[in-house]
């Protein structure tokens, strides 16, 4: 077996579930999908992620071992970072908003739109030019069609209902429902998005829910924000902030800016910046002078090292001198030079 799939329990196998292939919110890159209807009736969308390991190995369910190399581990994700890049993509940039719309104008616009358009699978763009495999995204409409994505796509659109006219002259056998009937349209938000994930990180930076991750507990210990004198109000800061940097993971890189502007961090940053430099400042080695040495003062030697001072006691009274060691020797008598003719 090439790879292991973790499930959760509430996901009806027996039943034909069908992956999605999306863009990832952040990156954009093809990332499956997995929308699916709980026990219970509450729909969900999970996250695949696969892992792979550098040996095969044998993973264990209950009794019965498998033999596999990787695992595709499915996890829930929230359907609000899947809606952020599709509401972010009917906001033109630097200018007015758009109008309202019918909520299905909306879904068909984003749903043909090419920039959510992915390669085929199982296939190297090398030989490709973009142009020439870009097509609409036919998953991303289905993940439209799902009750929890589309409300999830309202709440992030103002909606504005205005009544039905009654046709002209009224008819006796038009019933009061019909005349009192609304329609509702629908125009997208960024505010609104803000609003919803400040909602998810103020949720996050609470304590019982915060300390649940590891490496932002020890990211506060080495700030120094975990001791028992660590001001409360920079501490709860540190937690929204380290809140905004751990959703960002989902978010596509024009909504984190947005996000993090949409609180103070003014004092947090101070005490950032000053702890910095203070442990810049403690790391460097304390200078002994200006470098110019004073006119009249001589400047102390450095100490010697060990070796020196215990052969400074060794005595050497009994001991040859060097120069015995290069005498000639006894019974070689030098040749007398010859002469020059």
């Amino acid at each position: 077996m090439d790879y292991i799939s973790i499930v959760k329990d509430d996901v009806d196998l027996s039943k034909s579930n069908r992956y999605l292939r999306l863009p990832h919110p952040r990156t954009g890159q093809a990332q499956l999908y997995l929308p699916y209807t709980t026990s219970t009736g509450i729909e969900s969308v999970l996250e695949v992620v696969k892992i792979n390991g550098s040996h095969r190995r044998t993973w264990f369910i209950g009794e019965s071992g498998i033999d596999a190399g990787s695992i595709l581990i499915h996890y829930p994700i929230d359907p609000l970072f899947l809606v952020i890049p599709l509401i972010l993509a009917l906001i033109p940039n630097g200018a007015s908003p758009p109008p309202f719309q019918p909520l299905s104008d909306l879904i068909s616009a984003v749903s043909t739109s090419s920039q959510f358009s992915l390669s085929p699978p199982f296939v190297a763009s090398s030989s490709k030019t973009p142009s020439s495999y870009e097509r609409f995204n036919e998953d991303l409409s289905t993940l439209l069609e799902t009750k929890s994505v589309r409300k999830v796509f309202k709440a992030c659109c103002e909606k504005k209902v205005v009544p039905m006219a009654p046709p002209s002259p009224p008819t006796e056998s038009q019933s009061e429902s019909q005349s009192s009937s609304k329609q509702r349209y629908y125009r997208p938000s960024l505010p609104l998005i803000i609003n919803h994930l400040k909602k998810k990180v103020e949720y996050f930076a609470r304590e019982e829910e915060f300390e649940k991750f590891d490496h932002l507990v020890r990211g506060l210990g080495r700030d120094g924000l975990l001791d028992a004198e660590a001001d409360k109000e920079l501490l709860r800061l540190a937690r929204l902030k380290a809140g905004c940097e751990h959703l960002a993971q989902w978010l596509p890189p024009a909504v984190l800016p947005k996000l993090v502007e949409s609180y103070d961090f003014t004092t947090l940053n101070t005490y950032l910046a000053n702890r910095t430099a203070a442990s810049m400042a403690a790391s460097q080695q304390p200078s002994t002078g200006s470098g110019k040495e004073a006119k009249g003062v001589k400047r102390k030697a450095a100490p010697a090292s060990r070796g020196v001072e215990a052969l400074k006691k060794v005595n050497t009274n009994n001991m040859a001198k060097l120069t015995s060691f290069f005498k000639p020797k006894e019974g070689k008598e030098k040749e007398p030079a010859k002469k020059k003719k």
